[in-house]
This record gives C-alpha cells, structure tokens and sequence, in this order.
C-alpha cells in the first residue's frame, strides 16, 4: 500500500510539470486607465505563481497573418544560444559570453513571473514594449486603431491553463468582424472561434497570434 501511494503521489508531481497557471492582468487605477485610453495605449501583464516553474524559461513568438496566410514569424531572438562578444580594454582580449534566456527564465529567487506588454496605437501602426523582468523589446507592427489586443486562450474551469513544452496562442491584436459596411464592429464573435478561421468565416485579412511556449 505504501508503495502505491508513493507512485500515486510522484504521478501527481510529474502530472503537475505537464501545465501551470498563468493570469492575465490589467491596470487598475481608473484615472491611469483613463490616460491610457486617451493615448490609445493599453497595458496586459501576464503573471505566473506557481513556482514549480522556477528555471524554466516564458518565450513569447508573434506570427502574422494576412488573407488567411502566414507571412511572418518572430520569436524575438529567443533561441537559448551562447553568444560572444570579443573586445580589447587596456591591451587585454576578453570574451563577453550572453545568452538571451537567462533573462527570460523563472528565477529561483523568484516568487511570481511576470511578463508586460504594452502597445501605442499610431494611425497605421502600433508600438509594442515587450518588457521582462532582465529584458525588453520594442518591436513595431503594421495595424490601424480598430485592432485591439485580446485573450485568446481559453479558460479551463475559472482558470487559464498553459501547456510546458508545447506553444499555445495566448493573445490575439486584431481588428473586429465588421457588420453592415462597418456600422457594427464585433469583437467578441472572434473571441470563441480558432484564428485560423477568421479569413474563411470572418474576412479577417490581417492580424496576428501571440503564442506562449514555457519550457
């Protein structure tokens, strides 16, 4: 019986490495909101707690879709590869060794991990700031101001489960399914569909997937 309960348990253990929690925050306070809204900014923090995830690394990949094809793939430099840089200071060679995933790692000192993502809407194009906790990028993406950045990852019972080892679409920044020559536009109806339908069901020309990928 005791050896059962002990693989019972170690079952439990690996099962439990398998996914983790994330949460999707916003801001608060109401005037900053305000702010934001007025500048056509918006701000999305994704948060993790679960520290059985210590050492692992969060790497976001951006994919671009337009009529119903994918055209572009950015996974941000994320490939966990040493590099060097050489340089000479005081007649003396050196060699700087970096790798960028130690800036994107779960840190054992760690008790919550957090990713923020930022974005300012301009006229054709919005500026993104994607901001982790050793390091951050400012990619810039072709859109207009109906595209809006959503949750695209489904709840499982009340919370939202990511799979380790396997990329998964966690964010979408996509213009609305117009009605009616653009009198009404729908967010929500896209909300509950696969993006890979959008262009069939939708004509959603252009838009893209942020994907989490923690391993």
């Amino acid at each position: 019986m005791k050896a059962l309960i002990i693989f019972f348990l170690l079952s439990l253990s690996i099962n439990a490495q398998d996914s983790t929690e994330i949460k999707f925050e916003s801001v608060e306070n109401t005037e900053q909101r305000l702010a934001n809204q007025l500048n056509n900014i918006k701000i999305i923090t994704i948060s993790c707690n679960d520290t059985t995830m210590r050492g692992k690394t969060f790497k976001l990949i951006t994919t671009e879709y337009k009529n119903g094809e994918l055209v572009k793939t950015d996974d941000y430099g994320m490939t966990c590869e040493d590099k060097e840089d050489k340089f000479e200071m005081n007649g003396e060679s050196y060699v700087h060794v970096t790798n960028i995933c130690n800036s994107i790692r779960f840190k054992e000192e760690e008790s919550e991990y957090k990713i923020r993502i930022a974005l300012k809407q301009e006229s054709d194009s919005s500026k993104f700031i994607i901001q982790y906790s050793g390091l951050g990028m400012m990619p810039t993406y072709f859109s207009n101001k109906k595209f809006d950045l959503r949750i695209a990852l489904s709840k499982t019972g009340e919370k939202y489960i990511v799979p380790v080892g396997e990329s998964i679409p966690i964010l979408t920044y996509n213009p609305p399914y117009e009605i009616d020559g653009g009198e009404m536009l729908w967010y929500c109806i896209l909300d509950t569909e696969n993006p890979g339908k959008w262009y069939d069901d939708y004509q959603i020309e252009h838009f893209y997937i942020i994907s989490l990928l923690v391993e």
